[in-house]
């Protein structure tokens, strides 16, 4: 049976999901499955400094909580894996002719075009993990972007139609919550095995930039703990932290 999502607090607009969680839970306890949902983000986070662009009640920005406390914490990017294995269910859903993939660590992509990404902040003490602060912004009905954007495409653009934005939420939530439970049953290797053959370039050669220089490779897989694992034309196997490696288009 299906509990997420179990609460949906929804706002017409705040900064971030993100924090609006983060100050939440300094105030109370807040129960598995709780998703923050606003329409309008004027300060939405993304990777680093980043920050992610969306037009007001077009797409769906929103924070999931989870408490994952039968995670071992260093085992917690298993949990990125499931999350984005999640979302990457729901937009193939929709698409049948584009190809659906995961630009790592956390990024969804068809073709190309970057069609939405997470970020996602845990809270551990000591060796219990607590809680996870998931954002997702997905690009749903949106057909204009800002130039300073490079990449960007959203569903309607590919499939030609709207999507009524709550329905579409629900249902991405049951398909992170069927990956979650895959998590909660130790499935690890499967977790990691759809993660990986979903990644974008993996087992085939394309071009990254790594140290200022151009490097041909191709993904041969993730390490447990997330790091990217990149074969290059010596077959020589190098592994990669976030901002180590950036793909090129």
């Amino acid at each position: 049976m299906n509990t997420f999502p179990l609460y949906i607090i929804e706002l017409s607009k705040v900064n971030s999901t993100n924090e609006y969680a983060i100050d939440l839970l300094k105030s109370q306890d807040i129960p598995e499955g709780t998703v923050i949902w606003a329409l309008e983000q004027y300060a939405g986070k993304g990777q680093g400094n980043k920050t992610w662009e969306s037009e007001p009640g077009k797409n769906l920005t929103f924070t999931l909580i989870l408490h994952p406390d039968f995670l071992p914490p260093e085992k917690q990017f298993f949990l990125n894996e499931a999350v984005a294995l999640g979302v990457l269910d729901f937009a193939g859903s929709f698409i049948s002719n584009k190809k659906i993939s995961l630009k790592w660590p956390n990024d969804i992509y068809a073709s190309n075009y970057k069609l939405g990404g997470m970020l996602i902040n845990n809270i551990i003490s000591g060796m219990i993990f607590e809680t996870s602060i998931i954002g997702i912004g997905l690009n749903i009905n949106q057909t204009e972007y800002s130039q300073l954007i490079p990449n960007p495409v959203s569903l309607k653009l590919l499939i030609q139609d709207d999507i009524e934005l709550r329905s579409a939420l629900i249902r991405l939530c049951q398909l992170v919550e069927f990956r979650y439970r895959q998590l909660q049953n130790a499935d690890f290797k499967n977790l990691q095995d759809d993660y990986c053959k979903n990644l974008l370039g993996y087992d085939s050669w394309r071009n990254y930039l790594t140290r200022d220089q151009v490097m041909e490779g191709k993904i041969a897989g993730v390490t447990e703990n997330g790091r990217l694992l990149v074969q290059n034309k010596e077959l020589q196997i190098q592994e990669f932290d976030h901002h180590q490696i950036e793909f090129l288009f």
